[in-house]
């Protein structure tokens, strides 16, 4: 994280994504269907998902279709609840006007505004973001939308959105770059576009996160991933505290999931 930060400072680049991943192990295989029950029960405001042994409740739509009509919702710029609804009312406040989380948001409202442009005859961008409360944590969000006039499917429009800076970061390659450097990692497709599309081209198209991924190799094995986005003003330490929340939704599904 500090590194990543030196780098940000030095003009390398405006904002990268990094991300944590943690091994799970039970004591039988791990049946997705009780995982996925209880995320969809504890985080209802999220898209639930299983792809090839992927699970997980996003709260991140990277676009939807609907006969023409394109919308994104972006989240950038974290806060972990404390479960106090005063203090986390006061903490959404201080979110709104932190400096550091609003730089980090508008880099992802940027590059999603300016990739699903080029296939929009108009677009709708609110010029300021809201908090979206999550059990677990606080996001500023923005919804983006405009009227599709290519032609382009959803499936077309998640390709041409993906990797926002949401997951990557800003500038695309230099952030892509450096995440290969320092990241230690692979994502597999973890912070990957997730979701459907029907015969018309029309669909939904999540970013895969708050997931894990079962092992195939080993049905009593899975890993989950979390990242926070870094900017010239973030600190290393609430960094990792952030990705440390954004573990609970798997972590707690998995805590509560019976076994097969």
């Amino acid at each position: 994280m500090g590194e990543a930060v030196e780098r940000i400072t030095s003009g390398a680049l405006d904002k990268v994504v990094l991300a944590r991943s943690l091994v799970a192990r039970a004591e039988a295989p791990i049946d997705p269907r009780f995982l996925l029950r209880r995320l969809a029960d504890s985080y209802d405001n999220t898209w639930v998902f299983a792809v090839a042994g992927l699970i997980g409740a996003t709260p991140e739509m990277l676009v939807r279709l609907d006969r023409g009509l394109a919308s994104s919702r972006v989240l950038a710029g974290t806060i972990r609840r404390t479960g106090d609804d005063a203090h986390d009312l006061a903490l959404s406040a201080s979110l709104a006007r932190s400096s550091k989380d609003l730089e980090e948001h508008e880099y992802a409202v940027r590059s999603v505004a300016d990739a699903l442009g080029r296939h929009c005859a108009s677009m709708n961008v609110p010029e300021s973001p809201f908090v979206l409360h999550l059990p677990n944590v606080m996001h500023l969000a923005t919804d983006v939308a405009g009227a599709v006039e290519d032609g382009a499917t959803s499936l077309e429009l998640a390709a041409s959105l993906h990797p926002s800076a949401a997951v990557c970061g800003t500038p695309t390659a230099t952030a892509d770059a450096l995440i290969t450097e320092l990241e230690g990692l692979d994502r597999g497709c973890y912070a990957g576009p997730v979701g459907w599309m029907d015969a018309a081209g029309d669909g939904e198209w999540g970013i895969a996160l708050r997931s894990g991924q079962l092992d195939p190799a080993d049905p009593c094995q899975i890993s989950i991933f979390a990242g926070c986005g870094i900017v010239a003003g973030s600190d290393p330490e609430d960094e990792v505290a952030e990705s440390d929340a954004k573990f609970l939704p798997m972590r707690d599904a998995l805590t509560a999931a019976p076994t097969a």
